[in-house]
């Protein structure tokens, strides 16, 4: 097999495992794709490019992670992806909500209160249970942590979304719209920059938008549309 086959051989099987696992299966894929979205991650992160050296800058918040930058987005590439898995979410799209919420920044705050990497609203009732979000001096322990103790915040988000998705009859677009606002369609500004972001990481790593990919993996793109 030459090496451009080879190639074109890996990069099937990781689009075909990637799209699969977007659908409702609680199975871990036979390719770990956490590198492939922690470079992904690495890449929207940077913020600016040494010219001798080639090396890329990360923005400040990733910068003075307690653990540092890159162990930090390999601890929320494991997270976004398990939390993918049990619920049946594209870790990629999770990944693309935590860049539009919070530029990927654990401590980051909004304007009414929303925290961690995916923004939880305080007063929702699916939220305001995990501990990152009520308790302020466990988030002020969790500057030290590796993964800043955003796994419970990964989780929470997954099912938040998967309810919503199930509430909007499985519309991707109207599930993001209530995700953000709290009702099916909402904001529908928000969903198109998210499924936006989405292609951008992917771009990253060369794995091209969810859409081209479906176009060469028939039987997950048939199997989306029957659960839809």
């Amino acid at each position: 097999m030459t090496s451009l086959s080879r190639n074109s051989f890996v990069s099937s099987i990781l689009l075909s495992t990637l799209l699969f696992t977007s659908v409702e299966s609680p199975v871990r894929a036979d390719v770990d794709a956490s590198p492939l979205l922690q470079q992904a991650m690495r890449f929207r992160v940077a913020v600016h490019t040494n010219r001798r050296s080639g090396r890329t800058i990360p923005v400040y918040h990733c910068r003075r992670a307690h653990e540092g930058c890159d162990q930090r987005l390999v601890e929320f590439a494991h997270y976004l992806i398990d939390a993918g898995e049990r619920n049946g979410i594209d870790p990629w799209l999770l990944a693309a909500m935590a860049f539009r919420e919070s530029g990927m920044n654990p401590f980051a705050i909004g304007g009414v209160g929303e925290l961690g990497i995916l923004q939880l609203h305080p007063k929702n009732p699916r939220a305001k249970t995990v501990r990152f979000v009520k308790d302020e001096r466990y988030r002020m322990r969790c500057q030290k942590e590796a993964g800043a103790c955003q796994r419970e915040v990964v989780d929470r988000a997954a099912e938040i979304l998967a309810r919503s998705l199930e509430l909007c009859d499985g519309d991707l677009n109207l599930a993001l719209g209530a995700y953000n606002t709290g009702r099916c369609g909402g904001n529908k500004r928000y969903a198109i920059r998210i499924l936006s972001e989405r292609d951008a990481l992917r771009d990253a790593v060369g794995l091209g938008s969810v859409e081209k990919a479906a176009v060469s993996v028939r039987e997950p793109r048939t199997a989306v549309s029957r659960r839809q």
